[in-house]
């Protein structure tokens, strides 16, 4: 089963871009869903977690015995930062290589800046829940929502980006 987690919550809506009203839990949570959906459509077990607490994520998420993890986020700095980047456990050999295929897909998907994948450990940010997950876990930071023209474009190219999710867990997946 792979499971997909919206990331934040419906009261810790995560970063917000004020000129388009948009929150990044409400990104995430269509994101999630459609990917769900499409992977649903061809049969692969997947489920769906939303957060109620951060320090209980992770246990909540081991409770369902995944064999791996998404997490959908937005990246949030100013007006002009902008690209692509996936976070993984820095220990993770299964989290790294899922993380590649993930951001390969993503900037193809895209085409924004390549960001790279980050290892992270459990001091860094996203490290607590990539850390105590039982399974490789991965953060995808797919766009700047603070960066307007970025997050238009994202927003326009929103279900192209979740079929290259779709894409990139069923290759992992075969590998």
């Amino acid at each position: 089963m792979v499971i997909l987690i919206v990331g934040h919550s419906r009261a810790s809506k995560g970063a917000y871009n004020k000129d388009r009203k948009i929150w990044e839990y409400d990104l995430n949570e269509y994101e999630a869903n459609k990917v769900f959906e499409i992977l649903t459509n061809k049969n692969i077990p997947c489920g769906i977690v939303h957060r109620e607490t951060y320090s209980g994520l992770p246990k909540k998420v081991n409770a369902y015995n995944p064999k791996f993890i998404v997490s959908f986020h937005h990246n949030s700095f100013d007006e002009n930062s902008t690209g692509t980047e996936t976070l993984y456990y820095h220990t993770s050999k299964n989290g790294k290589e899922l993380a590649k295929i993930m951001q390969r897909k993503t900037v193809e998907a895209l085409g924004y800046k390549d960001r790279g994948i980050k290892a992270k450990d459990s001091e860094d940010r996203g490290g607590y829940l990539l850390k105590y997950t039982n399974a490789p876990c991965v953060i995808l930071e797919p766009c700047f929502i603070s960066n307007n023209t970025e997050l238009d474009n994202f927003i326009e190219n929103q279900d192209k980006y979740c079929n290259a999710v779709a894409e990139g867990i069923i290759e992992f997946i075969n590998m």
